[in-house]
């Protein structure tokens, strides 16, 4: 009697898609540390030119970062050589580094005592553009990173015809409003797997202005809005940026900037699932923290300080100088050479200070399912040695004077209530190819009796 038996066609169910959620981060669903390395901030076009008095000439000095993508040895803006500065970043228009575009963020320290961690693994970028190429060397022989960005988020987001990020406005006023600028959050596409779960995507983002420390809770509206935006095919869905948790309630105020000015009563930005992206609106963020700033300030009694909210903010989104109200700022500071040149690093010093980022990465797994029937005829007797006496067992008995001889003993059931009546059991079920190959192996969670009054049904399902 053949071991092998032929899954019938009716047994085989194919086509099946199963959708598997985990979280997008390394450490699981919630990210709350968040890491660069500041070596892979180093550039050749990120120079300040200060004035050497003493050699009657300049100093070309390059930025420092801290771990948390903030200058620490900003040069005064009066010291600052404009046109110096701009020439000698020029010098080096062609020696991009990648860091000039876009910044990794790790889940781990990337060097622990000058060795490299391996642990250390990006879960996402960030990138800041402008359509104006404002935030870097912007020159006819410079390469304009913000503007490269732009143009790429823009090509890959944004329908044809569409030359700009449109923002929806809050009533009364009601309408859109087109954005020179954006920042993108870009998942890394090995955590990411096929797309972000839309509904599980919520990020914190703290604003520090001296001792007062604002922060806000993001989601997307997916649960609210569960159609979604459709830009174009490649998209998929796209939801809005809206503040709240995912366990809070929806309000149409929470889709918008609070305050006056500049971003005010606008959106704060896209989330787009399929393609693992969000899309922020830094002059809503700008206008929005400003705001919260300006509040706290005048609740611990620094009005005249308050009074600046329209600069507060600024750090999310003005290209030039925080203090945007100073008169006779120059063109350095708006192309931003000055302080201004990774804008993206703003955008991660707010995301480390608020410390939680909350994400699950979905993919869809396709299935096979067999249906083995193990019929009350089949599968009753076993291959097992231990089913039946072996060549040394039988020796032994016939040693000892127990049945006729060896042969007789050898293969026979050990015990004779066996022959008419046997019990097996089943533990593994193997899928063989048509040239009895076995291709995949099917363990059950606890052995199954078996016998000639019993049938069995067992489901097999394989996911790849």
């Amino acid at each position: 009697m053949s071991i092998y038996r032929q899954i019938e066609q009716d047994d085989k169910v194919f086509g099946r898609v199963r959708k598997v959620s985990s979280g997008l981060f390394e450490s699981g669903f919630e990210q709350t540390e968040f890491f660069i390395d500041t070596d892979e901030l180093k550039s050749k076009i990120a120079h300040w030119a200060v004035e050497n008095e003493e050699q009657d000439g300049y100093n070309s000095i390059k930025p420092n970062y801290n771990s948390s993508g903030q200058i620490t040895n900003l040069p005064e803006i009066d010291d600052i050589e404009d046109e110096q500065t701009l020439f000698v970043n020029k010098q080096n228009w062609n020696q991009v580094d990648f860091g000039d575009y876009y910044v990794n963020v790790y889940n781990e320290e990337t060097k622990i005592n000058g060795v490299p961690n391996e642990n250390a693994t990006v879960q996402f970028s960030i990138s800041y553009g402008n359509i104006n190429g404002y935030g870097s060397t912007n020159d006819k022989t410079s390469t304009s990173v913000t503007k490269t960005i732009y143009n790429q988020y823009k090509n890959i987001l944004l329908g044809p015809g569409d030359s700009s990020w449109t923002f929806s406005l809050d009533s009364p006023v009601a309408g859109y409003k087109d954005r020179d600028s954006i920042y993108a959050i870009n998942f890394s596409s090995t955590n990411l797997k096929e797309k972000f779960d839309a509904g599980n995507l919520e990020f914190k983002l703290s604003v520090k202005h001296g001792d007062v420390i604002v922060t806000e809770t993001f989601r997307d509206d997916s649960r609210f809005v569960s159609s979604g935006i459709t830009y174009n095919s490649t998209t998929g869905k796209v939801f809005q940026i809206i503040r709240g948790s995912i366990l809070d309630e929806s309000y149409e105020s929470n889709k918008y900037a609070v305050g006056s000015g500049e971003g005010s009563g606008e959106s704060f930005g896209f989330a787009y699932p399929d393609l693992g992206i969000i899309i922020l609106n830094p002059y809503a963020l700008s206008c929005h923290f400003g705001t919260l700033i300006e509040e706290k300030l005048i609740e611990i009694g620094k009005s005249e300080e308050a009074a600046q909210k329209n600069n507060l903010g600024r750090q999310l989104s003005w290209y030039g100088s925080v203090a945007q109200s100073e008169s006779g700022y120059s063109d350095i500071i708006k192309y931003g050479t000055e302080r201004n040149h990774k804008n993206f690093l703003k955008l991660f010093s707010a995301i480390k200070l608020g410390g939680n980022f909350k994400a699950r990465s979905t993919e869809f797994v396709p299935s096979k399912h067999y249906f083995i029937r193990v019929r009350n005829t089949d599968f009753n007797y076993s291959n097992n040695p231990s089913f039946v006496f072996t060549n040394k067992e039988a020796t032994s008995l016939v040693d000892n004077n127990i049945g006729p001889n060896r042969d007789y003993w050898i293969g026979r059931v050990r015990h004779e209530d066996f022959v008419e009546d046997p019990k097996t059991y089943i533990t593994t079920v193997g899928l063989y190819n048509d040239n009895n190959e076995l291709v995949a192996v099917a363990k059950l969670s606890v052995p199954l009796l078996k016998s000639f009054d019993s049938e069995t049904l067992i489901k097999i399902k394989l996911d790849f």
